[in-house]
């Protein structure tokens, strides 16, 4: 398991460099940097693998097990790719086999959590409810949602999840996933139909939700 190191010199000294500045330095033998790649990507990545799996245990050892690789094998990085690229190509190697076979119902998540730095962008979910009734109602929705993208096929998922959710390039895509430009565009537009006819019954005549990008 990673454990962070809170030194306030550490952190002060690698706050302004780049992720791949930290990775180089990890090269170097300096496990310091790592802890700051850990604090800076640890949330992002769980939430990503959490979209994919659908289940916090397993999207918890998912996201120690991707760090632990990219510990490992932080020698292996080189600059043709960013680090955020890297690191996601790893999660998605770990969760590419395991995800045909997931068929548990999913826990409520906010999928579009305007806490992230991304964002979403595919589609904004406005909480304006203050009622206890209509919290529980939007929890249902995103409970649908994540549903929703747990029943798009595998390999349309991963392209989905990272083109619509982590707002990853077609070129950062391809890179992760090891597919040709034409695959990747493919898939996301497969998993875009997949999750729009999943979440038809759902959305339908709920102004909450209003799609901006297809």
């Amino acid at each position: 398991m990673i454990v962070e190191n809170h030194r306030d010199p550490g952190r002060k000294r690698y706050s302004q460099k780049t992720d791949e500045e930290l990775i180089f330095t990890v090269q170097e033998g300096d496990n310091e940097a790592f802890d700051l790649i850990v604090a800076r990507y640890k949330n992002r990545l769980y939430a990503y693998l959490l979209r994919l799996l659908g289940n916090p245990d397993e999207a918890e050892e998912f996201t120690q097990e991707t760090f632990v690789k990219a510990y490992i094998n932080a020698d292996k990085y080189k600059p043709i790719a960013k680090f955020s690229t890297w690191l996601y190509t790893i999660g998605t190697n770990l969760v590419r086999n395991k995800i045909r076979n997931i068929k548990r119902r999913p826990k409520v998540w906010s999928l579009w959590n305007h806490n992230l730095e991304d964002g979403g962008g595919w589609m904004d979910i406005e909480d304006k409810t203050q009622d206890s009734e209509e919290k529980i109602d939007r929890e249902r929705l995103q409970g649908f949602i994540q549903q929703a993208i747990e029943e798009i096929p595998g390999k349309y998922r991963i392209a989905f999840v990272l083109r619509e959710i982590e707002s990853l390039s077609y070129e950062e895509i391809a890179a992760a996933t090891g597919a040709k430009m034409g695959t990747v565009r493919s898939r996301i537009n497969r998993g875009r139909k997949y999750f729009k006819t999943a979440v038809a019954p759902y959305l339908k005549g709920d102004s909450r939700f209003k799609e901006n990008r297809i």
